[in-house]
């Protein structure tokens, strides 16, 4: 397999792929922290509902997940329209895009991995901090998150290898800008594209190197107490 030196648009690609990765797994432990102690504390139906919507991604096209968000965050999307009618916020075509799109792929596998800590607990937990005056947010930030940091972690790793992965909902909502918005599997797949498979095995191989530390961080979390 030949392979191709390091240059600009290489280099480009990987930064712009952990900017974009970090920034949805960032956004995405906020919200499956939120989610996993919302959710828990509502009635069964409205549970079921709010998970499944959570879920659908997994189960979706990812190219049909990013339709669904152009057509929410477009100029003329519900969302899109109105910020960028008031605040003059264009998220479709830049890196931010690219951050949303990731961040909704990746968090169902965020969310399951805290969901799943939270239920493991003991009540006995959270009545005794109930008993010593702490609000339920105090309970959830100094009592639970440190007894359930081994799920966080775990679904910090692999929501990372999924978004490092992700192409079809970022390509849709982000585009396939080289510099700008092109990460690694886009990369990929553009050098193929023209026939540059140097650049391809080169990318690949950089692609390769960066899920084996996953997976490597992955089963060390496995192991942690």
């Amino acid at each position: 397999m030949v392979l191709k030196p390091l240059n600009k648009d290489i280099l480009s690609a990987l930064f712009i792929s952990m900017k974009i990765s970090l920034g949805a797994v960032f956004i995405g432990v906020i919200l499956g922290i939120f989610l996993g102690w919302k959710i828990g504390k509502i009635d069964t139906l409205k549970k079921k509902i709010l998970e499944v919507v959570i879920t659908l991604p997994i189960f979706f096209p990812p190219s049909a997940v990013g339709y669904i968000l152009l057509i929410l965050l477009g100029r003329r999307g519900a969302v899109g329209g109105y910020l960028y009618k008031y605040f003059h916020l264009n998220i479709i075509f830049t890196p931010l895009g690219g951050v949303i799109a990731t961040t909704v792929v990746i968090l169902p596998i965020i969310y399951q991995s805290i969901k799943n800590g939270l239920l493991g607990l003991d009540i006995m937990y959270v009545e005794v901090s109930r008993e010593l005056g702490l609000t339920p947010w105090q309970t959830l930030i100094y009592v639970q998150l440190p007894l359930i940091k081994k799920h966080i972690y775990t679904g910090m790793v692999l929501g990372f290898g999924r978004a490092v992965g992700e192409f079809g909902a970022t390509l849709m909502v982000a585009g396939n800008i080289p510099g700008k918005t092109q990460t690694i599997p886009m990369a990929i797949y553009s050098s193929v594209e023209i026939g540059d498979y140097t650049s391809a095995n080169t990318i690949l191989g950089i692609n390769c190197i960066i899920t084996f530390i996953t997976l490597l961080l992955y089963n060390y979390s496995l192991k942690r107490d």
